[in-house]
């Protein structure tokens, strides 16, 4: 997200006016690069990515309070990003955003598409924007801590980790071959349409929400939304709804000491129960250990930067 990607925004984007990223670590191992920056975006800024390879970028920490973000032709306002979200930008797609915050820091890697053995040069990859991976939070956390050990073991496990992020990411966000766009022309909602639909979906998390309501907030029928609505989201309406309350359910494990319950009843679960099982489907985790990781993660970047 800085200029170790693509600092050339589009003329519909202002000119960066932040401070400069600051290089943490970097790495180097057969088709994919890795590095750890920190920046102030305490003033606007504009991040840009137009790349030859697949980039990948995760948040790591730090306050953004602003985000818009324009990714493969779909443009949308996030809420706050949370450690562990991550931002997969395709080979020779196009990515906008401005942001506003703190201190931030985010590590960005950058996947060859032709990889040495041939084997993934035929997987396309599907354009995310703010999806929660633990794996790769975890896994950039700890390339970052060794790449601040200089022995040779250190070497050899930073090498074989950077395979298993490589493989990670073309297993996880692969189209599989099928050769179909998630836009196809014609199936979306316009941009002031999903607008909509965001600020409806994240204002009404706590209280029910229908497809009547929804389709009601653009004036559609609820046929006309369920055809544009993949092509905007990438996902169903149901599923949309699910992944905005487990984001704001893991903001308020992360930066809370709520307990469990109220943040449950807080975000549109009916139990302490739901929300644990909901969870622990699509994050293969407790919220109580997602918290205790949170914070055992913060710790750890913590302690790398006294070191530094």
């Amino acid at each position: 997200m800085s200029a170790g990607l693509t600092h050339s925004p589009g003329e519909e984007w202002p000119l960066s006016s932040g401070g400069a990223p600051r290089l943490l670590c970097e790495g180097r191992w057969p088709g994919i690069g890795f590095a750890v920056k920190e920046q102030d975006i305490s003033r606007s800024i504009t991040w840009a990515i137009h790349d030859e390879r697949h980039a990948v970028v995760v948040h790591l920490g730090g306050p953004i309070c602003r985000l818009e973000t324009e990714l493969a032709g779909v443009g949308s306002v996030m809420e706050p990003p949370l450690p562990g979200e991550v931002w997969l930008v395709p080979a020779r797609e196009r990515y906008s955003s401005l942001a506003q915050g703190g201190v931030v820091r985010y590590a960005e890697l950058f996947l060859d598409t032709r990889v040495p053995g041939g084997l993934l040069e035929s997987c396309r990859l599907r354009p995310l924007a703010g999806h929660y991976d633990g794996f790769l939070q975890q896994a950039v956390t700890r390339l970052q801590q060794l790449s601040l050990e200089k022995d040779d073991l250190a070497g050899m496990l930073s090498h074989a980790l950077s395979q298993a992020v490589m493989l990670h990411v073309f297993r996880e966000f692969s189209l599989n071959g099928a050769g179909q766009s998630l836009q196809p022309a014609g199936a979306r909602l316009d941009p002031r349409a999903e607008r909509a639909i965001e600020e409806y979906v994240w204002g009404n998390l706590a209280g029910p929400i229908t497809l009547g309501s929804l389709a009601s907030v653009v004036r559609l029928g609820v046929h006309e939304l369920l055809r544009r609505f993949r092509g905007s989201f990438g996902s169903t309406p149901a599923q949309y709804v699910i992944e905005q309350r487990l984001r704001r359910a893991r903001w308020l494990l992360a930066t809370t000491t709520h307990d469990i319950t109220r943040i449950a009843l807080d975000t549109g679960f009916c139990s302490h129960g739901h929300l644990s099982t909901t969870f622990h489907k699509r994050l293969g985790m407790t919220p109580s250990q997602y918290r205790a990781g949170q914070r055992r993660l913060a710790g750890a970047q913590d302690r790398m930067r006294v070191n530094r």
